[in-house]
């Protein structure tokens, strides 16, 4: 064991060092952790109070993942935060919407959740409509208006009948101090074959235009049986006391999903999207619409990218993720689930597009195209770099000051990459260390050309079996960058604190030697787990996964 460990902190110390070689300098002071679940009372209620929930939040060192991050433009030094938090499982049993503030450029955190979670009998949190609604939230997405109000969208649902599936914006204001109101957007059905509502985006005009303030906010409707769905935009003119009724952005030609916003200097509104080709007439492609009667209507959609050969967790093996136990999968492999996706920004240079896809080598890369007004498309796909090694995925994109920013995670310094296998797995389906970086590129002259430069000061490995019943991993299925003038933040999902350890119940014979195991601590296992039942697991009460094993956590940082 302290061999391996010893081993690991070798490869991390090198392969940072080699990705500063290849990217450029680290930023390194600008990191923090911004989910610090490790401490007494760290984690506070909207009012200052706290309760049964949010003292087990403080010290119960789960996982967090799937970050958002929001600039204040009305304070900069003030910024928001949010993730799927699962430090509720110890009273709640699932998962819920985090809620982290800054007032400090992101030197230190202030730690919460959204009001309304399971057990949540303060004022606000009875009156919010998730209350006895829904017992799990997450999906989080934030932007600020330019007086300092913070909108905070999240879907909330049930992992049991009656699964409702209903997306709701909170405000806070203040410059994001003060919690206000959470307001339904969408209402999925209690059915689990009705409709869910899902994969949600938000973003606020922060223009001086005539819709400045305007909130915006886009998601897929999962019309039950039906084969297609389809990407909706509704907006709040009243600082999210109410949404209007969506309309119809996309065509509904299969699997819509993962909707991302921008608004361009003069208030014009730009969504994208990505088909997922589950039916046989559809393809991978990147698609884009254009609004500028604030949302009321869209431009035919433009597809600027067609049949791309996906980054999916399918493509290395038909499980889409791997893990151990009862989710071991015929590859050998250890990896969460992935996808390529798209997301956009808008300036005075016009409007871009990032996504990431696979080369006709395998490897991961991210591609951008840029467009004068959002509608022709002159210029053709081009990569952000040209470096052969690594894969590069989930990239988010924004734009001030003159120079627009892409975050992604990066295995460039991965010693044991190939093309043909997941980030950080060896070609024995080993550990190959905390080899995953978050890299920043810049662009300041519209996105033709492109500099980068790391973002974490110490890598990860997403593969870590730590999540759900402790056998897989999930990393979530973004990261975030908000950039507003005088300052640019991006924020990921970061595993430099999970506590590794060894599973007692592998005997030697099947994948204790992976290195992907997590500490156990003092588990009781009981066969609870619902794919399996006769595999032991612990509950998710158990003390024992508030020792670090779990311990995924939200870093942030200046780019």
């Amino acid at each position: 064991m302290l061999r391996r460990l010893s081993y690991r902190l070798l490869v991390l110390v090198s392969a940072v060092a080699l990705l500063n070689a290849l990217v450029g300098p680290a930023l390194a002071a600008s990191n923090a952790r911004v989910t610090n679940d490790g401490s007494a009372n760290s984690y506070a209620r909207y009012d200052g109070g706290t309760d049964a929930a949010l003292t087990a939040c403080s010290t119960g060192r789960r996982p967090q993942n799937e970050p958002t991050v929001a600039v204040d433009p009305h304070n900069v030094d003030v910024i928001a935060a949010g993730s799927n938090d699962y430090c509720l499982q110890t009273t709640g049993g699932d998962v819920w919407a985090g809620y982290y503030r800054s007032t400090d450029g992101g030197g230190t955190w202030s730690n919460s959740l959204v009001p309304g979670y399971p057990g949540d009998t303060s004022p606000a949190g009875s009156a919010s409509g998730t209350s006895g609604v829904c017992n799990a939230a997450g999906d989080p997405t934030q932007s600020f208006d330019n007086s300092g109000r913070l909108f905070y969208g999240f879907i909330c649902f049930n992992r049991a009948k009656p699964s409702n599936g209903n997306f709701y914006v909170a405000t806070y204001e203040n410059d994001g101090a003060d919690y206000v109101r959470t307001t339904a957007v969408a209402t999925g059905t209690p059915s689990v074959w009705g409709i869910f509502n899902d994969k949600v985006n938000l973003v606020v005009d922060q223009t001086s235009g005539p819709r400045s303030g305007t909130i915006y906010v886009g998601w897929v409707k999962y019309p039950g049986q039906a084969a297609n769905n389809v990407l909706q935009v509704a907006r709040s003119t009243d600082h999210g006391v109410s949404f209007s009724k969506p309309v119809r952005v996309s065509q509904g030609l299969g699997e819509e999903q993962f909707a991302d916003l921008a608004v361009g200097p003069d208030g014009s509104l730009y969504a994208t999207w990505r088909i997922f080709a589950h039916q046989k007439s559809t393809s991978v492609d990147i698609w884009t619409a254009k609004s500028t009667d604030g949302g009321l209507t869209f431009s035919n959609p433009v597809r600027i990218a067609t049949a791309i050969s996906a980054f999916d967790g399918e493509a290395f093996d038909q499980a889409g993720a791997c893990g151990d136990g009862p989710f071991t999968c015929a590859s050998g492999l250890t990896y969460p689930r992935f996808a390529s996706l798209a997301a956009i920004a808008a300036d005075a240079s016009g409007v871009h597009v990032v996504w990431n896809g696979r080369l006709p080598s395998g490897q991961s890369k991210v591609f951008v195209r840029n467009s004068p007004d959002g509608l022709s498309w002159p210029t053709a796909v081009a990569q952000v770099d040209a470096i052969a090694a690594g894969h590069q995925w989930f990239p988010d994109i924004a734009s001030a000051d003159g120079t627009i920013t892409a975050i992604f995670y990066d295995s460039r310094a991965d010693p044991a990459y190939s093309p043909d296998r997941p980030s950080g797995n060896a070609a024995t389906g080993a550990n190959s260390g905390n080899v995953v970086n978050v890299v920043a590129a810049h662009s300041t002259d519209g996105g033709v050309t492109w500099t980068e430069a790391t973002a974490n000061t110490a890598g990860s490995n997403l593969n870590w079996e730590q999540f759900g019943s402790r056998r897989s991993s999930f990393m979530g299925d973004y990261i975030y960058v908000s950039a507003v003038p005088g300052r640019v933040v991006g924020a990921w999902t970061d595993t430099r604190d999970v506590v590794p350890g060894a599973d007692p119940r592998e005997t030697g014979a099947s994948d204790d030697a992976d290195g992907f195991d997590v500490f156990q601590g003092g588990c009781v296992y009981t066969p609870n787990d619902i794919n399996a039942p006769s595999y032991s697991s612990p509950l998710i009460s158990d003390a024992c996964l508030s020792q670090g094993g779990l311990d995924s956590n939200i870093y942030a940082g200046g780019l």
